[in-house]
């Protein structure tokens, strides 16, 4: 399942999916999101989501700044908004973020 999320990348909102940019425009954070790792704040790629009960063996990150997400296939459309400053749970694998999402494929807030 491709999921596209909206996050905050100083002052504009950046398109990003496990491919890139859907939108094709040009952003300094390519496609990584700000998380924290070991209580540091670091950019790092996005590699889609994963189910929360299948992450256990992964390491445990936090994902900072994201606005939104859309499961539209064009990565456009049908965003659902999430609350300012929301935190959510994420893992580590690979050098890779993935965004944990629950039975529901819902955000994991933390």
């Amino acid at each position: 399942m491709l999921i596209t999320i909206a996050c905050r990348h100083n002052y504009g909102r950046v398109l990003i999916n496990k491919h890139g940019n859907p939108d094709k425009t040009k952003s300094i954070s390519r496609n990584s999101i700000a998380c924290v790792v070991d209580d540091e704040e670091r950019m790092i790629v996005f590699g889609g989501i994963v189910k929360a009960h299948r992450a256990e063996q992964f390491k445990a990150i936090i994902l900072l700044r994201i606005e939104g997400y859309s499961f539209d296939e064009t990565g456009l459309l049908g965003f659902i908004d999430l609350p300012r400053s929301c935190k959510l749970r994420g893992a580590l694998y690979n050098d890779k973020a993935y965004m944990l999402v629950d039975d529901e494929c819902k955000p994991c807030p933390i």
